[in-house]
């Protein structure tokens, strides 16, 4: 399919699904918008997501399109239709997201910006980020396109994002929800809605001080979708591996979690087996190795 704003070819990506599953997602590097069929989204898992962040920091890097600066054109029709698209407030745990839905539901365009948010990944930049930006950097960066934004801008001359910090900690709960990668560093960074403290361990930052906490050496917020990236590229290894076969110390927390509903259900097994028994006669094998046997295969199954 062609972008329907650029006209140019976008670039099909075939990232890591749930289950084993290949997820193909459409990506246009210019105008820095994602194409997602239905509920692609959704199906990505944690090394899938992790690709994605590294395609759109590397759109990032190339040099934009006048049909991608604000105002040049109207809203991109669907690239598989044509039909025009509207724009939509999803409902999330995170507040609504937007993003503009073919009127024939083949799908929807996202900005990055508009993906990260949607998944809870960005805050807006405050004056003390602004001023921290202006003097380490010398200009502050726009999340969703990478170009320059004024230190007074209220959106990005070239996309009209808003400018905003991605949270590295929240980026990387959000790659391993089920805590595969706990025992590295970027988790021990707790995220917290302030911009005057370490978001790891809590120490007041100076309005002008560096991206790193002086006390811990923690890496704040970043607006660079590159930086935040390298922050948790470490954990690809960890997240493939789980991906493959989940990590041991994942499958007991959740078995110690289900400890006591595993019991019961063990119990009314043996009880329904023995009434059984009752009624037709004992099987060859008791009713505990039966039981046992049942919930050995379905525990083959799940894990």
């Amino acid at each position: 399919m062609n972008c329907t704003r650029c006209h140019q070819s976008l670039r099909v990506l075939a990232l890591a699904g749930h289950y084993g599953q290949q997820v193909e997602i459409d990506l246009c590097a210019p105008c820095h918008l994602i194409w997602f069929d239905d509920v692609e989204a959704a199906r990505l898992s944690g090394p899938g997501l992790l690709a994605l962040i590294g395609e759109m920091a590397a759109a990032q890097t190339l040099a934009h399109t006048a049909s991608s600066a604000a105002g040049q054109q109207a809203e991109p029709p669907c690239p598989r239709c044509g039909a025009p698209v509207r724009l939509v407030h999803n409902p999330t745990r995170w507040g609504r997201a937007m993003q503009l839905q073919c009127t024939r539901r083949h799908g929807a365009w996202q900005t990055f910006a508009q993906f990260l948010g949607q998944r809870g990944l960005l805050r807006p930049m405050t004056l003390p980020d602004r001023n921290r930006a202006a003097q380490h950097e010398g200009s502050l960066s726009c999340v969703n396109c990478g170009g320059s934004i004024g230190l007074h801008d209220e959106a990005c001359s070239w996309c009209q994002s808003v400018p905003a910090l991605l949270d590295v900690a929240r980026l990387a709960r959000a790659l391993d929800p089920d805590g595969a990668t706990e025992g590295h560093a970027v988790h021990g960074l707790t995220a917290q809605g302030t911009a005057l403290n370490c978001l790891a361990c809590g120490t007041a930052v100076e309005d002008r001080g560096a991206w790193r906490c002086t006390s811990c050496s923690a890496t704040l917020g970043t607006p660079r979708l590159a930086e935040a990236h390298r922050q948790v590229s470490a954990l690809a290894p960890a997240l493939q591996a789980h991906a493959r076969k989940p990590a041991a110390h994942v499958v007991q927390r959740k078995l110690d979690a289900q400890a006591g509903a595993i019991q019961r259900q063990r119990e009314r097994a043996k009880e329904m087996q023995r009434e059984a028994d009752t009624q037709i006669g004992p099987a060859d094998d008791g009713p505990d190795e039966l039981a046992e046997w049942f919930f050995r295969r379905l525990f083959e199954r799940l894990f």
